[in-house]
């Protein structure tokens, strides 16, 4: 608390008095206007969202209420018609108890007509299936199977040997009233069963369809999407067509065990979907239209709306008396700081390197006066530091690269501190100079310094004018890194073989040693940062990319080539450059577990050279392809073909000891 404390006070020090004095105002004008906004939006919005849930609430209850009016219009209907559904039963125990319960001796097409061509006769038997009717398309309906519920009520019936009006039904799409009844017969063996249809009621039934009544809601409130009214299984009762998804059936089912009403909110689609259950059902189940669950859903884009507007306009207010009122604190702070802030600006001057900016004079108070002869004596003091620095950084990029700063976005060096590092994809260029441990034994120290900067000034220049920078020296080993395209390192490669022939030819060094070197490139990820402890540190490159670049430079001298790099540097060569580079040999690193492609460079070459390594190089691609696929014999044949085409190519000679 208190470091946090310190640091914050230090950043304010830092800013201006005329800022201060605006942030002061600020400070205490804005948390006002923020706390009066937020409680007139959140009065407002819990007053539009009351005012929502309320319509939501009573059209919930208004349907609830229609269904409970048309289930009292069914019973009133039901009541209508259950005495003429009594005295029906009359001849038809009568013709039971005459056929001495032999059912099939029963003439039901007789006691139809006795009763009117509006009655259906069933007989059904104690495993709930119809044996004998007058509606042939319903002998040997099996309710056992289709209704297990309802025939266990039947056979309660049965075994009961009682009557039983059941509920009353409309036809949806003729108006048409059924009305069943049952018996079951003294000796518990069959239940009798009647059903009734009536066309007297057609009009008032059609007013109390139950897709008419939910359109009549859905039209009457703008923000009523759809009611959709279910049965206790999941299907629906007043949309035959509408497609019902498992989740709605899941709602349903659900509320309708519960009883407890449900809401969903969908914020994306800007919905509110209600499940609340309409409880009729009587203690006998006789309810008409039965128990159900009804889904509303509600359009809340417009409640949204308003409160996204509501907010946008506090928002509004807010901003403009913020602004109003940070508009008169800096025009205070302005009179205050005008002063201060001359000299300020020349100071800014200063301090981006205009050293010769002019101070401004004939302050009006004596503090204003001090600071003015200060700033003087400041700028004087900076130009002198300011050489000093220059000649100093001079020094420094011998050691550390300039490149190397700019990759970590450091400015100087006193800028690098410990751990400082950069994630980058760059080329790694690795070159050794071929048995300089045998011409250093024959050197003195004085000498072995002397031939060796004379060596790394012929072949690094190439480095620098190829974009890249060389990271260390590692006595005559190079490691060069080349932000750019990894086609630049090989250019650079191919220009450091140049300078060394030439160097050779020139030298008195040639005279005397066969002067060589190899070059391995790779391109890749690698770490660059700052690595050792307080008081000494040096820059550094960690990656894998490094160690493959190392790994081909070692197999340079195994090839007999100079140049090798891999197959990622390879692929984003231009095609001038892959016509005088050949695939030689796939390898593995070490701490590797796959192959990388290995090729060599040899634009570098005689004339002769490398007209003879480009005319082979399909067939040393054929050579590889066919060993690393098994196919050793074949391989063997394109070697000796090789071979007896270019028998001074010292990589054909290498690849045929393997088959030796």
């Amino acid at each position: 608390m208190v470091l946090w404390f310190l640091t914050t006070r230090k950043s304010i020090m830092k800013l201006s008095i005329k800022t201060l004095i605006v942030l002061a105002f600020l400070v205490i004008l804005l948390p006002a206007l923020a706390l009066l906004s937020y409680a007139d939006y959140s009065k407002a919005s819990k007053g539009l969202k009351d005012n929502f849930d309320f319509m939501i609430a009573q059209t919930a209850e208004n349907i609830s209420g229609a269904y409970d009016l048309v289930e009292v219009g069914y019973q009133i209907l039901s009541l209508s018609l259950e005495n003429k559904m009594e005295l029906a039963f009359e001849p038809f125990k009568e013709a039971y108890f005459e056929a001495e319960g032999k059912v099939e001796n029963i003439d039901l097409s007789k006691l139809k007509n006795e009763l009117g061509a509006e009655f259906d006769l069933y007989i059904i038997n104690e495993q709930g299936v119809i044996i004998h009717t007058t509606f042939e398309k319903d002998l040997n309906l099996d309710f056992a199977k289709i209704a297990p519920a309802f025939n266990e009520k039947l056979q309660k019936i049965r075994l009961e040997s009682r009557y039983q009006g059941d509920r009353i039904a409309s036809e949806t799409v003729t108006g048409n009233v059924r009305k069943y009844a049952y018996w079951g017969t003294p000796d518990k063996k069959y239940i009798l069963e009647i059903g009734i249809k009536s066309t007297d009621f057609e009009l008032p039934l059609k007013n109390l369809d139950l897709l008419q009544i939910s359109n009549g809601f859905e039209n009457f409130n703008p923000s009523l999407q759809t009611v959709l009214i279910f049965n206790g299984n999941g299907t629906i009762s007043n949309r035959p067509d509408y497609v019902i998804d498992e989740v709605q059936v899941e709602r349903v089912k659900r509320v309708y065990e519960t009883g407890v009403t449900e809401q969903f909110e969908d914020i994306p689609e800007n919905t509110r979907t209600i499940y609340a259950k309409v409880d009729v059902e009587d203690a006998l189940g006789t309810a008409s239209q039965g128990d159900k669950v009804i889904e509303l859903v509600f359009d809340t884009s417009e409640i949204t709306a308003q409160l996204s507007s509501l907010a946008n306009n506090q928002l509004m207010i807010t901003s403009i008396f913020a602004l109003i009122g940070g508009l008169l604190s800096y025009l205070l702070a302005g009179t205050i700081t005008r002063p201060i802030l001359q000299l300020d600006d020349a100071v800014q001057k200063i301090s981006s390197g205009d050293l010769h900016s002019a101070v401004p004079a004939g302050a009006s108070s004596t503090e204003v006066s001090t600071l003015q002869s200060g700033v003087q004596s400041m700028q004087k003091s900076i130009q002198n530091r300011i050489d000093e620095i220059q000649t100093l950084n001079q020094s420094y990029e011998r050691f550390v690269p300039k490149e190397f700063l700019t990759l970590l976005q450091k400015q100087q060096i006193t800028d690098v501190a410990l751990g400082d590092s950069a994630s980058l994809r760059m080329s790694v260029l690795f070159s050794d100079m071929r048995d300089f441990t045998s011409i250093s034994e024959s050197m003195s120290p004085e000498q072995n310094f002397a031939f060796l900067n004379s060596y790394l000034s012929q072949v690094t220049p190439s480095i620098n004018a190829n974009g890249g920078f060389i990271d260390k020296y590692i006595g005559d080993a190079v490691m060069a890194l080349f932000p750019a395209a990894p086609s630049e390192a090989v250019n650079s490669a191919a220009e450091m073989i140049s300078s060394l022939k030439s160097w050779s030819q020139n030298s008195h060094y040639g005279e005397h040693y066969s002067l060589n070197m190899g070059i391995g490139i790779h391109v890749g990820e690698l770490l660059l940062g700052t690595i050792g402890e307080a008081d000494r540190m040096e820059t550094t490159v960690i990656s894998d990319t490094v160690n493959v670049s190392a790994r081909l430079e070692s197999l340079c001298k195994t090839y007999g080539v100079n140049i090798i790099v891999s197959g990622a540097v390879f692929h984003e060569l231009s095609d001038e450059q892959k016509r005088h580079a050949r695939l030689i040999d796939r390898t593995i690193v070490k701490g590797k577990t796959l192959p990388i492609d290995v090729y060599e460079v040899f634009s570098s070459g005689t004339e002769d050279e490398v007209a003879m390594k480009s005319r082979i190089a399909p067939q040393f691609e054929k050579l590889v392809n066919l060993y690393y696929d098994n196919k050793v014999a074949a391989a063997k044949e394109c070697c000796k073909e090789i071979l007896d085409a270019a028998p001074s190519d010292t990589v054909i000679k290498q690849w045929s000891t393997r088959f030796s």
